[in-house]
């Protein structure tokens, strides 16, 4: 290498964090720089792999270089190393193989430093172990960045998965899970719930006059109805289609129906709204009530209540009926 291309070596280098605040022309570091190489790499070539041991730090000089935690066909990037930038490091501290593999997104060029030459620089200059800490520092930094927003999408995959996207109210699934806690806990403690299975009247018949952006409002508003007067203990979701579950703990069946009238004629005066400049019409709900008997299962509470509601229905909606069997 010419005297030139290693004075520009030499510059790259100085721009570097590893090498900040180093003297790289005093004689124990121009040695020690002698006994690395500068390896180009084209583009998709293989740098670090878990299959491989790897004994050397890499200080990114130009190019790009993918870290990915498979082969490069099957993995999309965790992240992108910059100019500047090392990887490598961790295999030296730990003695272990790569926990990634590292490829050249783009024509690269790297300084390869073996693990003895790096542990004699650092010997040599405070600066390259403080330079090293410092980009540790920041490795540990961005994995714990990482990690946040992993533990905040894994939050918010969860809460989609039981959250229903039209009424904010709880799901199914979650309904499912929650109640059978719920009644076991009753069960448990001597106490008696009873539950509200409640359905839209003639909805229908109102998505297909209205719309379906319509009937969704709707939805919305009956949630909301539902919702807003319940006790916080009192578990409420969306069943499915119009149909929602309410589970009111520690509730004897007369309370249980004061509660299900008043949740009627709430839905009853709650207005939709307007919806392309045209006001849409109130609905009603009929409700049926099933109150907890000791050999009930979430299922067969669930089909009480069930009953109950289309006797509500045959009787005319917008009311409250008793299931029989309570």
């Amino acid at each position: 290498m010419s005297v030139t291309a290693v004075e520009h070596n030499k510059l790259l280098l100085s721009r570097l964090q590893l090498f900040r605040n180093v003297d790289l022309n005093a004689p124990e570091f121009d040695q020690l720089l002698s006994l690395c190489d500068y390896r180009e790499m084209v583009e998709g070539e293989t740098l670090l792999s878990p299959d491989t041991e790897n004994n050397y730090l890499y200080v990114i000089v130009a190019g790009r270089l993918a870290i990915q935690l498979g082969p490069q066909d099957e993995e999309i990037p965790l992240t992108i190393v910059e100019p500047g930038e090392c990887v490598g490091e961790m295999s030296i501290f730990d003695n272990r193989v790569p926990s990634v593999q590292v490829t050249a997104s783009e024509p690269s060029k790297v300084l390869q430093i073996e693990q003895d030459v790096l542990w004699r620089m650092v010997s040599a200059s405070h600066d390259i172990a403080r330079n090293l800490l410092y980009i540790m520092s920041e490795r540990v930094r961005y994995s714990n960045l990482v990690i946040a927003d992993s533990l905040e999408m894994q939050r918010k995959y969860q809460q989609f998965a039981t959250i229903d996207a039209l009424t904010g109210l709880h799901n199914r699934g979650w309904l499912d899970d929650m109640f059978e806690r719920e009644i076991r806990r009753s069960e448990r403690d001597g106490l008696i719930p009873c539950l509200l299975m409640i359905d839209v009247d003639h909805f229908k018949n109102y998505n297909d006059e209205y719309g379906h952006l319509a009937g969704d409002r709707v939805l919305v508003v009956v949630g909301e109805s539902i919702r807003k007067p319940l006790r916080p203990n009192d578990l409420v979701a969306r069943f499915g289609g119009e149909e929602f579950c309410v589970l009111l703990p520690e509730t004897t069946l007369e309370n249980a129906l004061a509660i299900a009238e008043r949740l009627r004629e709430r839905v009853s005066q709650a207005s939709p709204g307007i919806l392309n400049g045209q006001q849409l019409p109130e609905v009603t709900v009929s409700i049926g009530v099933a109150e907890y008997r000791p050999d009930d299962s979430l299922e067969t509470i669930i089909a009480s209540a069930d009953m109950a509601m289309y006797q509500a229905k045959k009787d005319g909606r917008n009311c409250v009926r008793v299931a029989t069997n309570s």
